[in-house]
């Protein structure tokens, strides 16, 4: 068994290190969230630090990184706190990916990647068109940790449209969805479903 300790971490390389501990957890949910701009217009950023906060009421939660940088995600939900949640799907993780990139302020990732949009009547914050699985989050909270100061962004969900329907007790098939999880920075990979076993007690 290869053996890393923490000073071997520390010590490492800085792009083997970010690859090495991202991979660590495991494959994660990916979303993009799109917020408003100051100006109306749209910025697009793809997370796979999504969280299971609550269900009575339902909270979804996020991770951001550290803001001593711009995070134009964050600036743009101090000034207008909805956001929409947009699953990624096999159909379009290229395009979901490249929304990493690190734009000007006002520039949008949306345009610029080439991301069709959905609009709802009475919202103010687009969808991604080709997204299965989607949401309108507005941010309640938000916490600093300090080990790193990452920010916890805690949303409530105001709304959430599906492609398809959930099954009789409510359990969403993910993989009927097309969706796909990521791991490390830039690996993609297929939900595949395996069963659901018995909760116990």
């Amino acid at each position: 068994m290869l053996t890393y300790t923490r000073a071997d971490l520390l010590n490492a390389e800085r792009a083997w290190r970010i690859n090495f501990i991202n991979s660590l957890i495991g494959g994660k949910n990916l979303h993009v969230l799109i917020t408003r701009n100051t100006d109306s217009s749209y910025n697009a950023a793809i997370f796979n630090s999504g969280i299971h906060v609550g269900s009575s009421p339902p909270y979804v939660g996020f991770l951001l990184r550290p803001t001593h940088v711009p995070r134009h995600t964050y600036e743009n939900l101090r000034h207008y706190p909805y956001a929409t949640m947009n699953a990624v799907s096999v159909g379009y993780y290229e395009k979901a990916h490249a929304t990493h990139a690190k734009l000007p302020y006002g520039q949008s990732e949306i345009e610029r990647v080439g991301l069709p949009l959905r609009w709802e009547e009475g919202e103010d914050v687009p969808y991604l068109r080709d997204s299965p699985l989607t949401a309108q989050l507005r941010l309640v909270e938000e916490h600093i940790l300090e080990v790193n100061q990452t920010k916890l962004l805690v949303f409530s969900v105001e709304k959430v449209y599906s492609a398809i329907m959930p099954r009789e007790d409510g359990f969403l098939p993910l993989d009927e969805l097309g969706l796909v999880v990521g791991s490390g920075c830039d690996a993609y990979w297929r939900v595949e479903f395996l069963g659901r076993l018995a909760l116990e007690g």
